[in-house]
């Protein structure tokens, strides 16, 4: 089945993908660069020099030339391959390059026991344990693809945060979760999850993406193949009961499930180095490397096997994404969030 646009597209608010303050990363329009000739090379790079950690295989699928997590099939989307490992720990250096070096915004001291939320190759978690070494760190993961030698303050543990949690409740200083949109069904459950195991007083923090894209000069048309993907990623992921688009909603779900002191700041990411500003420059160079790695792990899965797209059809389609990502008359961006809130003390 050819890829073909979808009526359901016609009911998304455009409003909801507006929502969100002001990118604290930027100060008035952005600048694009007009380019040297030798810059223009940065566009034009398919993939990027990143190199794999190791992983451990235990019960896997493959589907499409991709490997997946075989507990999860149809319903966890990404796969969890070298190739995905490599995609998502280039995601955490963007994530660095946003929060300049940081790797939260909640105000948290001294934590005693942290957890980390769907901790993928573990990269977080273990720069975590490092900055803080007398701390307990815990990364929860459906698939064992962490590395195996790590710091003694660190733990990896093979369990499905969807699940009954099996810690003792109040007992958490910091709970983090990042990109998570996608992996969800119940949002509010793991919000209260998330609620109930921390100690009065700690923190809860998520970062997300829009998984949608802008321009402020048109060069963004309702047409373009990256807002058709995207719009057919908001499809295919509302059917499958894993919404993507959530980041306008995690500062309204904290509220609700009893968090205070909630706060919330959104970053501009632009999707390849078309600004002048150099340090945005940086992050579209990253994330150019990383999106394009990005449109099969997102795509494929769910274009297949929820819109009953061929396989064939599906990579020919995400082709054309990434062609156009390294145009550089593309002047695209998307949005990032940090949200955090802190459960009462009394």
């Amino acid at each position: 089945m050819e890829p073909t646009a979808d009526p359901a597209v016609a009911r998304r608010p455009e409003a909801l993908l507006n929502a969100g303050e002001a990118p604290v990363n930027t100060q008035g329009p952005i600048v694009v660069d007009d380019f040297g000739s030798d810059e223009s090379s940065e566009f034009e790079s398919e993939g990027s020099d990143m190199t794999s950690l190791s992983s451990s295989v235990l019960d896997y699928e493959y589907e499409n030339g991709r490997r997946y997590h075989s507990n999860r099939a149809g319903n966890y989307m990404m796969p969890n391959d070298e190739a995905e490992q490599d995609r998502m720990d280039l995601a955490h250096h963007i994530w660095l390059l946003l929060l300049k070096g940081e790797l939260y915004k909640a105000p948290i001291k001294n934590p005693q026991r942290i957890l980390d939320l769907g901790t993928g190759t573990g990269i977080w978690a273990i720069d975590i344990a490092e900055k803080f070494p007398g701390a307990q760190v815990i990364g929860n993961d459906i698939s064992a693809i962490q590395p195996s030698w790590v710091s003694p303050n660190l733990e990896f543990i093979v369990e499905d945060y969807e699940a009954e949690w099996l810690y003792k409740q109040n007992s958490f200083d910091f709970i983090h979760a990042r990109l998570l949109s996608g992996c969800v069904v119940d949002w509010h459950k793991l919000l209260r999850n998330a609620y109930d195991h921390l100690k009065p007083g700690a923190y809860f923090e998520i970062q997300e993406s829009a998984l949608w894209a802008w321009s402020e000069d048109g060069s963004m048309h309702p047409g373009s193949p990256l807002l058709q993907y995207l719009t057919a990623l908001e499809v295919a992921s509302h059917r499958a009961g894993r919404d993507l688009n959530v980041y306008y909603k995690l500062r309204d779900w904290l509220i609700e499930a009893g968090f205070e002191d909630v706060q919330q700041f959104t970053y501009f990411l632009p999707y390849a180095p078309w600004p002048r500003d150099p340090h945005l420059k940086e992050l579209g160079r990253y994330q150019l490397a990383m999106a394009q790695q990005a449109v099969e792990s997102y795509g494929l899965r769910l274009f297949t096997s929820v819109l009953g797209w061929g396989s064939e059809p599906s990579k020919i389609f995400n082709a054309t994404v990434t062609r156009q990502m390294r145009d550089k008359n593309n002047h695209s961006y998307c949005k990032e969030v940090v949200v955090y809130g802190r459960k009462p003390f009394a």
